[in-house]
């Protein structure tokens, strides 16, 4: 599997997953319930439908990093070594340290911001990036084999 074709695997399945992750009734009844608890005095996010071109550069800077982070840190090396749960460890590992270095900043920088919400983020970004790393290693193993 080429370098392009793992970083574009990883674009596109850390993408979905992210997308139908934070679009889920338990993620939204979540934050939503974090958001009352706290008071509302902080807004997690822009509704999409106000979104303009420079939340969608942003957004889309945010996935070609934690792609080229998968591909190149976690996702190559598993497969030069044909180990997916290395792919799998080290992609929780990768996501928890890019979710933790926004979190912790967050929390300290916004009044009110739920203390609850950081273990929670740096624990979906480790479970986002361990299933990006883990399906994208599992299919180049697979398309090895074949």
């Amino acid at each position: 599997m080429s370098r392009f074709t793992r970083f574009l695997a990883a674009f596109v399945v850390y993408g979905v997953i992210d997308v139908a992750w934070n679009m889920s009734p338990p993620a939204v009844a979540m934050y939503a319930a974090l958001h009352e608890a706290s008071g509302n005095d902080w807004s997690f996010g822009k509704p999409m439908d106000t979104w303009g071109g420079v939340e969608l550069v942003a957004v889309l800077v945010f996935f070609v990093l934690i792609a080229l982070a998968n591909s190149h840190l976690v996702i190559g090396p598993a497969i030069r070594e044909r180990d997916l749960q290395r792919a799998m460890k080290n992609g929780f590992l990768l996501g928890c340290a890019a979710y933790a270095t926004y979190i912790a900043p967050t929390f300290i920088s916004i009044a009110n911001w739920p203390a609850a919400l950081v273990p929670i983020d740096i624990l979906i970004g480790g479970l986002l990036s361990l299933a990006t790393s883990g399906i994208v290693t599992w299919w180049a193993l697979r398309r090895q084999a074949a």
